[in-house]
This record gives structure tokens, sequence and C-alpha cells, in this order.
């Protein structure tokens, strides 16, 4: 969810991820300090303290060598879709009692900024307008930790399905789905929005699940 990194240790998380993303580092490989901060042209701090972000969100795992690239699992998506659905629902019900005006209309904004790429065949379009929209209604709950976890969330979330599941989806649903959330929010609807949010980030969840247990899935099921 960085897209305007403030300070080297951001910057230097934003490429790794990405590299983990794109498979530049495939899962399972190791994860060398001293290398990544060669290749970055950077000292190792700002590549420590980004790993250890890394750790902690479940991009990367400890063993018995050092770090490696997080293998992903069904068991890995599950948990990482249900801690996401969990957070971000609590943060709607924030999000009604403390949100301004303004707060809400970006929201909506976004949410409809979603439908029409989504209408208009536009993946990158619609994946940046996503990211957009669930990281204002994060912002719109007031809470600043809560925000930096479901940042967290939604940068493991989006690694594990954009690596490691091949599912071609039809993005229309999730705008419609975004829409309906904008909507209960700018009501102050509590529940609904709660409930919305929730119902919408395990949707995607079992669309995951079911794909990464096809016969030809390239991922493991454990």
């Amino acid at each position: 969810m960085i897209e305007r990194p403030d300070n080297l240790t951001d910057l230097v998380f934003a490429e790794i991820r990405d590299r983990i993303v794109t498979a530049s580092l495939p899962p399972g490989s190791p994860v060398s300090e001293a290398t990544l901060a060669k290749e970055l042209t950077v000292s190792k701090t700002p590549v420590r303290e980004a790993l250890l972000r890394m750790r902690r969100i479940g991009l990367v795992e400890p063993t018995s060598r050092g770090l490696r690239v997080t293998l992903a699992s069904v068991r890995s998506v599950r948990q990482a879709f249900e801690y996401r659905a969990a957070l971000e629902s609590q943060a709607a019900t924030y999000a009604t009692r403390h949100a301004t005006g303004e707060q809400l209309d970006t929201v909506a904004y976004w949410a409809s900024q979603s439908l029409r790429c989504a209408q208009g065949s536009d993946p990158a379009g619609f994946r940046q307008a996503d990211q957009q929209f669930h990281e204002a209604a994060a912002k719109a709950s007031g809470n600043e930790y809560m925000l930096l976890a479901i940042e967290d969330a939604f940068v493991l979330t989006v690694a594990l399905r954009q690596r490691d599941v091949s599912l071609v989806r039809d993005f229309i649903p999730d705008a419609l789905e975004h829409l309906e959330i904008a909507e209960a929010l700018r009501a102050r609807d509590s529940a609904g929005a709660s409930e919305s949010l929730a119902r919408h980030a395990l949707r995607i969840m079992d669309q995951l699940l079911d794909a990464m247990q096809r016969p030809d899935a390239a991922v493991s099921a454990g």
C-alpha cells in the first residue's frame, strides 16, 4: 500500500515487496540482507528494517539458515484473508463513528473509480482504485494503529493473490461491493458497513482457495 514512500526504509520495502509479488524473488528462495543491500545500493540498516516488517507481515519466514520468501499454501491464504476481513470489518465500525464527510467522499470516489475501471476492462486501473478504496476506508476509521495493520494485511493478501494464484476474475462484483460499502459508511450504518467489508474480503478468499485446490494448481494445499 506504500505508494508515496516517506523514507529509505519504505523505498526498500516497496522494492523487495515488488520482487516478491512478481516472483523475481521466487517462493522459497533465500533472502540475504547483504545481497539486497548491495543490489539496492543502500546500507544494511534499511534492508534489515524492511525485512523485519516483512517477517511480521508474513512475506518472509525464518529458516535454520536465515530468511526465505514465504511459501504459499491454502492455510496461509485463508489466515491472511480472515485476518484482513476482521481488521477491515472493525475499521468500518469505527469509520461510521469518526469519519469526516470529506473522508467518506474519498471512499465513495474510489468505489466509483473501481467500477469504471472494471467496466472498462482495465485491470491495472481497477487494482489501483481497489487499493485506494481500501486505504481510504481504513483511514476513515481514525485509528492509526488499525490503519497500519490493515496496510500490512493488504500487502500480504495482494502478494499471495497476484503471485501464487492463476485466476482470471471479473472485477465488476468487487466494484459493486465497494459501492455498497461506501453507501453504508455514508449512511453511518455500522452493522451494514462492517458486514459488507467482511463479506467482500471473504468472498474473494473463497474464490482464491477454490482456484488453489484445483488439480492443476501450482501452489501447495498445505
